[in-house]
């Protein structure tokens, strides 16, 4: 009996894991954990970036890059890499804390600063703040009214895209946006001159979508998309009215149909623009049966748009 257990409890013993494994203790709320295993010290770095990825909601590309690289397998706890994303975005801050090897088998831990962008920018900022103009859409979105309130004043943030990846700027400070903050930049707004309503709030796949768009002057109306991850696409570019229209007018246009092919509930952003003349909208593509590619990301160039133009937005929901 005592051989049969020798062969049943050793494969067991020979690959048992660390006891830190999975058991890390973390601030929830600031820190994300995230653990690799592998063969091979790099795949495991890797599998232990993917895991903090999956959290943060960023699907991870085969690709992989290391703005530093170890050359011996005792890896410093504060050595830091960048991550590719799908869309070869660059997420750093990442930093080691623990690495082992154990059975020819590596193990890693790594962790990722997830704290607010509120905490974080009071790291960064002087204490001495003072109140700045902002952008006339950002001002009014509930991520700025948030770090108003928490910062006690008002900055001239920017949203940018730097690194493949949605980033707030302001003066030399970048910081990453994720999608729950982004969603945050979405935002119902209105003016005394236009409005823009859907014919519903919340749509599924398949369901009709078409605007009532309002305007109490005659000029040119024009209305874009922002997609769920900030891709704009154009819809209609300065139309000549003179009064409220249905868009698209159903009784002799097609409907737009709702597609998401996602597999998940996503958000976007409808807007519409007036202007007593046309505006150049040459930057921003003109949507067809094709989704929207990687040079659309440009929601940093439509937010500069909106203060510059009279405008009104909408939020939507698509559901899975």
């Amino acid at each position: 009996m005592k051989k049969i257990l020798l062969v049943i409890f050793t494969p067991l013993i020979m690959f048992a894991n660390p006891l830190w494994l999975y058991q890390i203790k973390h601030d929830k709320n600031c820190d994300i954990i995230g653990y690799g295993i592998s063969k091979n010290l790099q795949e495991a770095k890797k599998n232990a970036l993917a895991d903090i990825a999956n959290t943060l909601s960023v699907s991870v590309d085969t690709s992989f890059d290391m703005s530093t690289i170890d050359n011996n397998v005792n890896v410093k706890t504060n050595s830091s890499l960048s991550l590719k994303t799908n869309s070869k975005a660059v997420l750093s801050g990442v930093e080691f804390i623990k690495i082992e090897q154990k059975n020819s088998i590596w193990y890693v831990a790594a962790k990722y600063d997830n704290s607010p962008l509120d905490v974080k920018l009071k790291k960064l900022l002087p204490s001495n703040l003072q109140n700045e103009t902002q952008n006339n859409y950002l001002k009014n979105t509930s991520l700025l009214k948030e770090l108003n309130k928490e910062l006690k004043a008002k900055l001239n943030y920017k949203v940018i895209r730097k690194n493949n990846l949605w980033q707030l700027k302001y003066k030399d400070i970048l910081l990453p946006i994720n999608i729950e903050n982004f969603y945050k930049l979405f935002s119902n707004q209105n003016t005394n001159l236009i409005s823009i309503k859907p014919n519903k709030n919340i749509y599924i796949e398949n369901d009709d979508m078409f605007f009532n768009i309002a305007h109490k002057k005659n000029g040119f109306i024009s209305i874009l998309y922002v997609e769920h991850s900030g891709k704009v696409g154009l819809l209609l570019a300065n139309k000549k009215s003179d009064k409220s229209f249905l868009f698209p007018n159903i009784k002799n246009e097609d409907s737009f149909k709702i597609v998401n092919p996602y597999n998940k509930s996503i958000k976007e952003l409808y807007v519409a623009l007036y202007s007593p003349t046309p505006i150049k909208l040459h930057k921003f593509e003109n949507v067809d049966e094709n989704l929207l590619d990687e040079s659309n990301y440009n929601f940093d160039e439509l937010i500069s748009l909106l203060n510059e133009f009279k405008f009104s937005t909408y939020e939507i929901k698509i559901r899975k």
